[in-house]
């Protein structure tokens, strides 16, 4: 039996290794969703999932076939520190990622992942949606950086430069990682549970 194709709409590397990881067939797609677009909100967890969604309106999708079905995941993930409510996004350059780091040296941070999982069909030359799962799933990260160790960690470990709150928690960012509560992959960029699961209910196959 063959394998469905997971299209995962990201670019994030930590997102495809996780995905290699647990061999799930997948293939990178592009968006153009302007994720400023979407208006903050008094609840967190919305704001975050309904950036996935904006994500998902603008999914660059294959051309299709009649009655084909595809499987397509976006994900969008963002730091907010827990006691002084600062909402943590990707850094915009070193120094703001340091920044960051100070904050999360202060005070546990949440992290939240929005997920759009949805199975589309090809009808009528256009994907139709056939089934959609959409899901929040939230961490919990205590991650410490002494301040004579902030440089050091941006040169052996630069990706951390791409990620929200500049929080890594893999590889060279386990020796400041105090605790974490929740799913760990979903800290490092996607609940790997609660995405298989939904696979399954969707009858992906594996």
């Amino acid at each position: 039996m063959s394998k469905d194709i997971l299209y995962l709409a990201s670019s994030s590397e930590s997102r495809k290794k996780l995905l290699e990881d647990i061999d799930i067939n997948f293939k990178v797609v592009t968006h153009n969703a302007d994720e400023r677009a979407v208006n903050l909100k008094d609840d967190f967890n919305s704001y975050v999932l309904d950036i996935a969604k904006e994500k998902m309106k603008h999914v660059d999708l294959p051309n299709g076939s009649e009655g084909q079905i595809i499987f397509v995941l976006t994900a969008d993930t963002l730091v907010y520190t827990k006691d002084s409510g600062t909402i943590l996004g990707k850094p915009s350059d070193i120094q703001d990622a340091k920044r960051m780091l100070r904050l999360l040296r202060q005070e546990k941070v949440k992290l939240v992942t929005g997920c759009c999982l949805e199975k589309k069909i090809f009808k009528n030359n256009i994907w139709q949606n056939k089934h959609k799962n959409h899901f929040i799933t939230v961490s919990f990260v205590d991650f410490y950086i002494d301040e004579q160790e902030l440089d050091l960690f941006f040169k052996k470990f630069p990706q951390a430069l791409k990620a929200a709150g500049a929080c890594m928690i893999e590889d060279y960012g386990q020796r400041f990682c105090k605790s974490i509560e929740g799913s760990y992959s979903n800290i490092i960029g996607l609940p790997l549970f609660e995405i298989v699961q939904a696979l399954k209910q969707m009858n992906f196959k594996f």
